[in-house]
C-alpha cells in the first residue's frame, strides 16, 4: 500500500493546489493519476498533475465551504493505493539507431565517450515511465535515462527534427510525434505514429504508460513505415 504526506493551499480564486511531500518517482506518479481520476469524478473538476504536485481547477465558487472542501479532498488522498491500482500500459517501440536516422548520434557519442553500440545497448535496456504529454501533441516525458547518456540540450537548436525521432535533452529522452525544430540530440526514430488528431484516441500514450525501446534495422524501419502509412 502506497501513502504520501501533503499539503492542500488555495491557489487564486478558484482552484486548490495540493503539494505532496516526495520527489518523484515511478510510485508517486502512479498514486498521483490515481488520485487525479478520483478527485476528478469527485468534484466534478478539472484536474492537472505535475511531478509532486495536483492542480483541481475552478471547484471553489463563492457558495464554497473552503473547510469543508478541503475535508473532503484530505479524506479522498488518504485513501489508500496499492502497488497495483493503475493499469499501466507498456509500449515496445521500435528505433532505427542508423545514421540516416540518427543525424546527431556519432557527435552525441563522442561527448557522451561511449560507442554507439554501447549507447543502442544501454538506451533499449531501460523500461522508460511516461511522466507527461507535451510540448507537441503526444510528445511523451520520460524519465529514467541512464546517466551516462545525459548530455545537456543542443546550445544552437535544429530548425526541423523529423517526426519520430528519438532523442536525448538533458536527463530525458523523448520522441517528436511531428516535424518541429527541437534541441535534442536525435540518436535515432521510429516508424510508429504517436499521434493521429482523427482518431478519437489521438495519443498511443498517456501519463503513467511505460516505453520500452529496441533496435530496428533500415529494411524493419521501412517496411513497419509502409504499414503505418508514413
Amino acid at each position: 500500500m502506497r501513502q504520501y504526506d501533503f499539503h492542500i493551499s488555495r491557489l487564486g480564486d478558484y482552484s486548490l493546489l495540493i503539494q505532496i511531500d516526495s520527489a518523484p518517482s515511478k510510485d508517486l506518479l502512479n498514486w498521483l493519476l490515481i488520485k487525479k481520476a478520483d478527485l476528478s469524478k469527485l468534484l466534478n473538476a478539472e484536474v492537472v498533475h505535475t511531478y509532486n504536485e495536483l492542480l483541481v481547477k475552478d471547484c471553489i465558487s463563492a457558495s464554497t465551504n473552503i473547510a469543508s472542501l478541503i475535508n473532503k479532498v484530505s479524506a479522498a488522498l488518504n485513501v489508500l493505493v496499492s502497488n497495483d491500482d493503475y493499469n499501466s500500459v507498456v509500449h515496445q517501440i521500435p528505433v532505427c539507431y542508423s545514421s540516416t536516422y540518427a543525424p546527431d548520434l556519432e557527435e552525441y557519442a563522442s561527448q557522451v565517450k561511449c560507442t554507439i553500440p554501447e549507447i543502442i545497448e544501454i538506451h533499449t535496456s531501460i523500461e522508460y515511465p511516461i511522466y507527461f504529454l507535451g510540448f507537441l501533441p503526444g510528445f511523451p516525458y520520460l524519465e529514467n535515462l541512464d546517466a551516462r547518456l545525459h548530455l545537456d540540450r543542443k546550445s544552437v537548436p535544429s530548425q526541423s527534427i523529423a517526426k519520430g525521432s528519438v532523442a536525448i535533452g538533458g536527463t530525458q529522452t523523448g520522441i517528436y510525434p511531428q516535424d518541429s525544430p527541437g534541441g535534442w540530440h536525435v540518436i535515432g526514430r521510429t516508424p510508429i505514429s504517436l499521434f493521429d488528431a482523427t482518431k478519437a484516441k489521438p495519443s498511443l500514450f498517456k501519463a503513467g504508460d511505460v516505453i520500452k525501446f529496441y533496435a530496428i534495422n533500415e529494411a524493419d524501419f521501412e517496411k513497419i513505415a509502409t504499414s503505418n502509412n508514413l
